[in-house]
């Protein structure tokens, strides 16, 4: 939580400022009252906003982007597999002879067992979570490292893969779900480029998101019933065009050795 330091110095401080104003007569209890409140306000307004972007890394250190050593960029796709998204994504790539990294539901992978296979024949597999809920952010740590290791287990029965990363449902975080993932081997991955697909982008939002690519960025899509089922052929046309190769997370982390 080392990135929460200096919004908890600042906020000390406004705490200090105001009981000394207030004691030396600089300030009336109402200005004192009001700096106090002022800090206490930061402070939440800093944990929730840490609790939804895990890039400020104050719950746990998380992977953003790759090195940018090479002319590369990680395609990620989450909260598959998916019968109607899958195939249609799995072709796009092939016949781009291109690579990415599948986050998947566990419950998705039970469901759809023969996708998940078809995914780990070329592609990278990594955990999603149990299921599309927020449930580990509140468990205990000792529960969410089990599930979480449950997950991981059930998914590597299931295609062979075991995975090595992990993304949350809609990357939120909480101290809780930090130190579960700090008893596990799985390691944080968000992303550099959000597209914005999730929140229902069009083909062409999607599309223009996915063209301010550079080396080292990883890219986050979904699956399902979004844009990236339909745009993908012209995506991985267009990041060829800027001379970047689609490729795992497992790569793209490994292109500085």
């Amino acid at each position: 939580m080392r990135t929460l330091l200096p919004v908890a110095v600042g906020s000390s401080s406004l705490v200090l400022v105001g009981v000394g104003a207030l004691r030396i007569g600089w300030l009336p209890p109402a200005g004192a009252v009001f700096l106090t409140v002022a800090a206490a306000l930061l402070i939440l307004a800093w944990l929730v906003a840490a609790s939804a972007w895990p890039r400020l890394e104050v719950y746990a250190p998380a992977t953003c982007r790759g090195p940018a050593v090479k002319p590369r960029v990680a395609l990620t796709f989450d909260d598959g597999p998916d019968p109607e998204s899958t195939p249609a994504l799995l072709a796009a790539l092939d016949a781009a002879g291109a690579r990415a990294t599948f986050f998947v539901l566990v419950d998705r992978a039970e469901q759809h067992p023969e996708l998940l296979r078809a995914i780990a024949e070329r592609h990278e597999v990594a955990l999603h979570g149990p299921s599309h809920d927020t449930r580990l952010v509140f468990a205990a740590p000792a529960r969410g490292a089990a599930d979480l290791i449950a997950g991981q287990d059930r998914i590597q029965a299931l295609c062979g893969q075991r995975p090595r990363w992990y993304r949350p449902p809609f990357g939120v975080l909480s101290p809780r779900l930090g130190a579960a993932l700090a008893r596990t081997e799985l390691r944080l991955v968000w992303c550099s480029l959000r597209t914005g697909d999730g929140v229902g982008a069009s083909p062409q939002a999607l599309r223009e998101a996915c063209a301010v690519a550079m080396a080292g960025d990883i890219l986050l899509l979904h699956e399902g019933p979004r844009a990236a089922r339909t745009a993908l052929p012209v995506i991985l046309q267009d990041l060829r065009a800027l001379g970047l190769e689609p490729v795992t997370v497992g790569a793209l982390l490994e292109s500085s050795e």
